[in-house]
């Protein structure tokens, strides 16, 4: 069963057609109306109440989050999350990999790479030696990891985005496409560019637009006195 029904999902089944995978199914959370309907050369099976324990199930949903939560819910009731690789990917012998995690076309895992539940590695991507993937990261098409990367939980690496080595980026981080990141990033932050470097806050770019003559908001501009009767 593949778990998902996007565009994500095509990737994935595509890649376990061409592994020799049978798939039962998609499975469909988010949108009722498609259930019993065909989808990429299968059938919208329903939702998570169709998936029994003992079935092997491939996630496949791009948002970090959501496709970490439903690995919890598929361990959680014994379901089988195989790590799923397309034939084209290329794994080093001492990688460990764990459940629920799947390689795309043209991947590249290099020596004693651990990447955690979960774990998108996606086309074109390379991961150097000695980097550490936490639960849930998403990895995008294109983007280059030096040796000893450590990316933390639920992370995106927005494509083509190149990481330097030895590297630590936090949890819940967002890096946009194609930046360049040679420092520690902390945990939710938000970068983009090269060098990468934080997105501001809404309220400074609002502040460093603003023209020097106005009022800072929630002030009003003191009223002229009035002129004498």
């Amino acid at each position: 069963m593949i778990w998902g029904a996007g565009g994500h999902a095509k990737v994935v089944a595509d890649s376990a057609r061409l592994a020799g995978w049978t798939i039962g199914g998609f499975v469909d959370d988010s949108h009722p109306l498609r259930h019993g309907r065909p989808f990429f050369g299968g059938l919208v099976v329903g939702g998570r109440e169709t998936l029994h324990s003992g079935i092997a199930v491939a996630l496949a949903l791009a948002d970090c989050h959501a496709r970490l939560h439903c690995a919890q819910y598929a361990l959680d009731r014994q379901l089988w999350l195989p790590v799923l690789a397309h034939p084209r990917a290329c794994i080093a012998s001492s990688a460990r990999i764990a459940e629920g995690s799947f390689l795309a076309a043209g991947a590249t895992i290099n020596p004693d790479v651990v990447l955690g539940v979960a774990v998108i590695v996606n086309t074109g991507a390379t991961v150097d030696y000695d980097c550490e993937l936490d639960d849930g990261v998403h990895v995008a098409p294109g983007v280059h990891l030096a040796a000893g990367v450590s990316i933390g939980e639920r992370t995106l690496v927005g494509i083509g985005a190149v990481v330097k080595p030895g590297v630590r980026i936090g949890s819940d981080c967002t890096i946009g496409a194609g930046a360049v990141v040679i420092r520690n990033i902390p945990d939710g932050t938000t970068v983009y560019g090269s060098p990468a470097r934080p997105r501001p806050a809404l309220a400074d770019i609002a502040d460093s637009t603003r023209d020097a003559s106005e009022p800072p908001p929630g002030d009003s501009p003191t009223p002229p006195a009035a002129a004498a009767p």
